[in-house]
């Protein structure tokens, strides 16, 4: 399932499910241009597994790869082994190209089947820039993703990560754990991307495990937002940090857009495409 709408709140009675309540938020850049979302969240319909892949701004076409990687984690469920997630990448990478060729021979043979007269100026002119975007940009992404897993002692879950999309690990209103980046200064302009261009480096694949208590809450956030949590929340952040957890633990879809928006006007976030997943275990009993 791909959750690119409004925050989805998951069926707990399922018997199959794990006992998780999840919910997927996101505001785009520019709220009036949701089409334009470059991000893509989802989950596994029985709540085992999530994934978010966070397009680069600069990169063409980056909200479809976004979403095909997101979409082909769960349908394909790659063990986190460094072989397993390379040779995903690359039938990722295989099946981008077929369908990148199947769209530009529909484009092709729209344009053949147009006037010469008319419009047809301005559609050679959007037509030269389409191709030379696409020579000039390969789509690129940021990719992480979580699965849960059921422990004799419990609850566990393994995350992976290629870039700046962080998974934050909240226990008891404090910071637990945070990856692949720990500190709001680890962020910067140039991020490790996985790309439609190139296969997947292993030396960009970061990897985590973590036991997962009832209370705990887990977000997967896109970079922007995740660099403010961590300023903000981190383990120095001081006295005021269990605040921003509290507030975080209980956004629904009107609250995060506020919060969101409230940061951008005072410029304490970048503006750009926000997206969170937050998960909680619900007592079973």
């Amino acid at each position: 399932m791909n959750a690119a709408g409004p925050s989805r709140r998951t069926d707990l009675n399922a018997s199959t499910a794990f006992p998780l309540d999840v919910h997927v938020y996101r505001v785009p850049s520019v709220l009036e241009r949701p089409q334009e979302w470059r991000d893509a969240a989802a989950v596994q319909g029985d709540r085992t597994a999530f994934a978010l892949s966070d397009g680069a701004s600069s990169a063409y076409r980056a909200g479809p790869w976004s979403r095909l990687l997101a979409e082909r984690y769960l349908t394909e469920a790659p063990d986190h082994s460094a072989g397993s997630l390379t040779a995903w990448a690359e039938r990722c990478r295989d099946l981008w190209s077929a369908l990148e060729e199947q769209r530009k021979k529909g484009r092709a043979q729209a344009t053949a089947a147009r006037p010469d007269e008319g419009p047809a100026a301005h559609h050679r002119h959007r037509d030269f820039w389409l191709h030379d975007a696409e020579a000039r940009s390969v789509a690129a992404a940021t990719f992480l993703g979580m699965r849960v897993h059921r422990a004799p002692e419990g609850w566990s879950f393994e995350a992976v990560a290629v870039g700046d999309s962080c998974l934050l690990h909240v226990r008891e209103n404090s910071l637990w754990h945070a990856f692949p980046l720990d500190d709001a200064r680890q962020f910067g302009s140039h991020p490790d991307l996985l790309t439609a261009g190139a296969p997947l480096l292993v030396d960009r694949i970061r990897h985590c495990r973590e036991q997962l208590h009832e209370h705990d809450m887990v977000l997967l956030v896109s970079d922007a937002l995740a660099e403010v949590l961590l300023a903000r929340g981190g383990r120095d952040a001081g006295a005021d940090a269990a605040r921003w957890w509290r507030v975080v633990r209980r956004l629904d879809e009107t609250a995060f857009l506020r919060f969101v928006t409230g940061l951008r006007a005072a410029r304490m976030i970048e503006t750009d495409d926000t997206t969170m997943i937050r998960i909680r275990p619900r007592a079973t009993g």
